[in-house]
């Protein structure tokens, strides 16, 4: 939850200067006249004002990181497993492209008390390195289920199939993600719309840790749920029960509580579970080596944030644990953007492992919590016996004690049945009635 408002993020319309150079005669003026009318039809269809363009210190080199187009790629191998992922292909932006909404659990096996858990990536556009954390995280989750996984792998897998039933929104603003593939301005944060997706929700919605300029990186937009892409978030934990909710960023090593909102922060509101989610984040800070500092967010940070999805996911929806997560910071000098929020490509790959072990925490602290301080809560949800079928069961289990107390005390009577000796086919010529008892 990191905002920037340095000399070098005055606000735009966002459009860079057009470096072609028309040629000469009729058609180079034609050329450039095709020039300028793609330039209009792209810049047209982003109708919020941007932050200006900056020179960076280095930009994602695609063979390391995930463009739109690879990260359709990995969710179509994801797709290889449909007995442990789906897609819900429903959730879509404001200029139709997929958000996806995945649900990762074993559906093979008999439902089972597990901890239901959402995570979110991608609400900000320019914040890259939370989805390759996630892809890193799915690549080795679905890992076990290849046929020549190493012990190892499996082993991983079947540990978090076990302990989790995951939900992962991995891209919620993909037509953000579009406008910098497609201008090369890496500090857009906001949708299509320029709405900052994460001021967009109904949880103090309006306050002062937002703002209804249009030409401000922290647009809140016209009203709560305006953006197309914050419906998945209204939908889907309206739909399921959710145990815990994680909102995955970047720009700085914080892990942030509930409430960020200028009105708590004002009442110093915290939602019921805090202690739990102290203890969770305490153990969060120290899994890695990364060494977050963790605490109510209006604490940690100089500033409010309203209207934010965490907030709204604790205050609304009383999700028992709720975060934001800020992954990764370092100390940033100068103009540029790319760089205050992720690595450099080459440092890609080390990095998302060394985030790896925050996932393997959080499922196993939320496992352990689940079934040992709520061993009798039922997800509403979730689909469990039938009530009926356990009370037949428990009146033929007293009927036939009832019988057989009865049938030894009366010894005399006549038996009700004859008792048989059960022998195997070898000795059935030896069988014979039994005595009566």
């Amino acid at each position: 939850m990191i905002t920037w408002t340095g000399k070098g993020l005055t606000t735009t319309q966002g459009r860079p200067k057009d470096s072609s150079s028309p040629g000469r005669g009729t058609g180079g003026m034609q050329i450039g006249r095709i020039l300028i009318v793609s330039l209009f039809l792209l810049f047209s269809s982003i109708q919020g004002i941007d932050v200006k363009p900056q020179k960076e210190l280095y930009v994602p080199n695609y063979r390391f990181y995930h463009n739109l187009k690879l990260i359709d790629d990995e969710i179509q191998y994801l797709l290889k497993f449909p007995n442990y992922v789906k897609l819900y292909s429903q959730y879509r932006s404001r200029q139709n492209r997929p958000q996806y909404l995945l649900h990762i659990c074993n559906f093979t096996e008999i439902r089972r008390k597990k901890p239901q858990i959402l995570f979110s990536y991608g609400e900000h556009a320019r914040e890259f390195l939370p989805v390759e954390s996630a892809i890193f995280f799915l690549r080795n989750l679905t890992g076990g289920l290849l046929p020549h996984a190493d012990l190892y792998s499996k082993q991983f897998t079947q540990r978090i199939l076990s302990q989790s039933d995951l939900y992962i929104i991995l891209m919620a603003n993909p037509d953000g993600r579009h406008y910098i593939e497609q201008t090369s301005n890496y500090c857009w944060r906001g949708t299509s719309s320029g709405v900052d997706l994460d001021r967009n929700f109904d949880w103090e919605f309006g306050g002062k840790g937002s703002t209804s300029n249009t030409q401000d990186e922290e647009y809140r937009g016209n009203e709560p749920f305006s953006e197309p892409e914050s419906v998945v978030f209204e939908e889907i934990s309206a739909e399921v029960s959710f145990d815990a909710f994680f909102s995955f960023h970047s720009g700085i090593n914080h892990i942030y509580i509930p409430y960020s909102d200028t009105r708590s922060r004002i009442l110093h509101r915290e939602p019921d579970n805090v202690d739990e989610m102290m203890k969770l984040a305490s153990q969060l800070s120290h899994c890695s080596r990364h060494r977050y500092k963790y605490g109510t967010s209006h604490q940690l940070i100089n500033y409010t944030a309203d209207g934010t999805i965490f907030d709204y996911m604790a205050g609304v929806r009383k999700i028992p644990f709720s975060f934001t997560i800020e992954l990764w910071g370092k100390q940033h000098q100068g103009l540029s953007c790319f760089d205050l929020f992720n690595p450099e490509s080459q440092e890609l790959k080390e990095l998302v492992q060394s985030l790896h072990p925050l996932y393997i925490n959080i499922i196993q602290y939320l496992a352990e919590w689940k079934s040992s301080n709520q061993p009798n809560m039922v997800n509403p949800n979730s689909e469990h016996p039938s009530m009926v079928l356990g009370y037949m069961l428990l009146g033929i289990t007293v009927a036939v004690s009832a019988l057989v107390c009865l049938h030894r005390k009366l010894r005399n009577c006549p038996n009700f049945y004859q008792h048989q000796r059960i022998v195997s086919l070898k000795t059935l010529s030896s069988s014979f009635p039994a005595k009566n008892l």
